[in-house]
């Protein structure tokens, strides 16, 4: 029978596994989307994430001074103004980066969009002068509060807003990606694109509105990672860019079901190893079992056979 200090601990730790699967699981969406649609590897989204999150801290502030309001009051505005720098982020991005390239193979698109990234990094340390940016905490307050046996089980407000926004999000998009007529434009591209286009689909403008999709959930995932940990870095994108990436190769790229199971299934294991093993090993354990999950299954839990590169006309 386990004690009520193991269950409250165990409980903790799923509570906090659910935390991180939410920011991994909503940008591994973002590489799925576009990695579906293309057969390309983009690794910009990290730091869309970033300058997200950074885009999320300044709008905190100005209006925060503007208007004198609570944060609490102006988290939705917040979250507009971030999802409107982003959109605006990904659009431009598309057009002058990524369009130019979608007809060639596709180690230009990645090696553009490390270009990207480091654009981005770079722009934003200069901005910023290299110091990290924080916000005052917000909605800390306990949803769920549990003491069992000397050991406090507790959910704040953000963590239940932040888990509830990044599910209800992802649940959205895949209902939408599966009944609505750009899903369908978008699984006919991905499907064959040159057949697609005989059927009078337009393919730039399903891969244009693909990108501000990707570009949405990216500035999501920044805007709930400020606000959750007050606190954003002009670095903070490449580790989390990766490891979104891992989770959705896990999950089997391509498909929004794996890049959802991926997530939660990288933060489940990055979390059961920190609260039992030493934390200093904790990437080397999750990447040597990542190894592992590709020798044996090379197209994910989820994933479709691996394709060849695939030209967009």
């Amino acid at each position: 029978m386990l004690s009520e200090a193991t269950l409250a601990y165990g409980a903790q730790q799923m509570a906090n596994g659910a935390i991180l699967g939410s920011f991994y699981a909503l940008l591994a969406v973002a590489f799925t989307l576009i990695y579906g649609l293309t057969n390309r590897i983009v690794l910009a989204f990290g730091d869309f994430a970033m300058f997200a999150a950074y885009s999320a801290v300044l709008a905190a502030v100005f209006l925060m001074v503007a208007t004198r309001a609570n944060l609490v009051v102006l988290l939705l505005p917040i979250l507009i103004l971030t999802l409107l720098v982003s959109l605006a982020l990904g659009r431009a991005s598309q057009e002058a980066v990524f369009s130019p390239l979608l007809d060639r193979p596709s180690q230009a698109i990645l090696i553009a969009s490390i270009g990207l990234s480091i654009v981005l990094r770079e722009a934003v340390r200069m901005a910023s002068g290299g110091r990290e940016q924080w916000l005052p905490p917000v909605l800390n307050q306990p949803l769920l509060r549990w003491e069992g046996s000397g050991y406090l089980f507790q959910v704040t407000r953000m963590q239940g807003l932040v888990c509830a926004l990044s599910l209800s999000l992802a649940v959205l998009l895949i209902v939408f990606m599966h009944y609505s007529r750009f899903g369908r434009a978008w699984r006919a591209c991905a499907e064959n694109p040159t057949l697609a286009a005989l059927c009078g689909i337009d393919i730039r403008a399903t891969t244009a509105r693909t990108f501000l999709l990707a570009a949405a959930a990216a500035a999501v995932t920044g805007a709930s990672l400020a606000l959750y940990y007050g606190g954003v870095s002009f670095y903070m994108g490449t580790v989390l860019g990766l490891k979104a990436l891992f989770a959705a190769i896990i999950g089997g790229i391509g498909s929004l079901g794996g890049a959802l199971l991926g997530g939660f299934l990288l933060a489940a294991l990055e979390t059961a190893w920190s609260a039992s093993f030493a934390l200093e090993y904790r990437d080397v354990a999750v990447f040597a079992a990542f190894i592992l999950l590709l020798i044996f299954r090379p197209g994910g839990l989820i994933g479709t056979p691996y394709d060849r590169d695939r030209r967009i006309p």
